[in-house]
């Protein structure tokens, strides 16, 4: 999720948080922290009551008692780690200016968090590959997840584009499918194939985007 550093730094930042919570809450708290970090790495699949038990040092009932399925559980992941995703990569984007500037804001800081996650894992990507085929509660869960993420990036670019950044004719759909792509693309890169210059590529591309969509050329 983080870098080793940013990691600690996340860490002790979750653990304030959640001491600062009534008792109840801070044992769920510490159950969703254990399950996400578990879930980045073999995905929102291999969460199990038991497994999750052993992490925190408690009892399956204890564990049960918060959570009262393995989907209940799934779905708390989700809803943490869109929560996290925002707060890292949307949040502080919105500070910039309206247009290429905010849009390049949340692609660096889309970037960041990929290339952090290239060590672990990216629930959004992991868990399409294990519920695109499934109905229910949890595969709900994510595609309400990465779909208000895509929303949020499609306004970006229709602000983009009446502001004058990008042409007038800028299919938002479009431009937001060749991002995203470029996402999907440095995850296979990088953590499959083991490509070098994965990153570099990744953030060439995204400039290549711009250069063609921009209604001017834009600056470097």
């Amino acid at each position: 999720m983080q870098a080793p550093d940013g990691n600690k730094t996340q860490e002790a930042s979750a653990g304030k948080s959640a001491r600062s919570l009534p008792k109840g809450q801070q044992t769920k708290a510490t159950i969703v922290e254990a399950a996400l970090n578990l879930a980045t790495h073999i995905g929102l699949e291999g969460l199990s009551i038991g497994a999750i038990a052993e992490l925190t040092g408690m009892s399956k009932s204890g564990v049960f008692a918060h959570f009262g399925s393995r989907e209940e559980l799934q779905i708390s992941v989700v809803h943490e780690y869109h929560d996290r995703f925002e707060q890292e990569v949307f949040y502080p984007a919105i500070e910039a200016q309206r247009g290429i500037p905010r849009l390049r804001a949340l692609f660096d800081n889309w970037m960041k968090r990929t290339s952090i996650e290239l060590d672990s894992g990216c629930i959004y990507i992991s868990g399409a590959v294990e519920f695109d085929d499934r109905t229910g509660p949890v595969r709900d869960a994510l595609v309400e997840s990465v779909s208000t993420w895509h929303a949020a990036m499609r306004r970006t670019i229709v602000q983009s584009r009446e502001c004058g950044d990008l042409r007038a004719d800028t299919d938002a759909n479009q431009l937001l499918f060749e991002i995203h792509g470029l996402i999907l693309a440095l995850h296979y890169e990088a953590r499959f194939l083991r490509s070098e210059g994965s990153i570099e590529r990744a953030k060439a591309g995204f400039s290549n985007i711009l250069a063609r969509y921009a209604s001017e050329p834009p600056a470097a």
